[in-house]
């Protein structure tokens, strides 16, 4: 079963576009399990990364795992929720892509 994750993130005034910059940059080479990631910028500035995996096994896998995309962008943020967040959110895509 394909399991999504959301990160809710509050970039600090003017950082959104680095932001976004680092976490790009970081799943360059891809991330296993991780088959699709969108950018959301939604109307009141927050970002959202939202990460479709192949499984929940990937996902937990992945949280498990050396990762580090929280301590790449933590100096640029007022605030991020690395929690598994539900809410319906309203805002232009601003990155989208395939995971390699």
């Amino acid at each position: 079963m394909k399991m999504t994750s959301v990160i809710a993130i509050s970039p600090k005034e003017g950082s959104a576009d680095d932001v976004k910059q680092l976490i790009v940059d970081s799943r360059a080479d891809g991330i296993e399990g991780l088959e699709k990631y969108s950018i959301v910028l939604t109307r009141e500035e927050q970002l959202l990364v939202i990460n479709e995996w192949v499984s929940l096994d990937a996902f937990m896998d992945y949280v498990n795992g050396p990762h580090n995309m929280i301590e790449l962008i933590e100096h640029l943020c007022d605030r991020y929720d690395e929690e598994n967040v539900c809410k319906a959110y309203s805002g232009t895509v601003i990155h989208e892509e395939l995971a390699k």
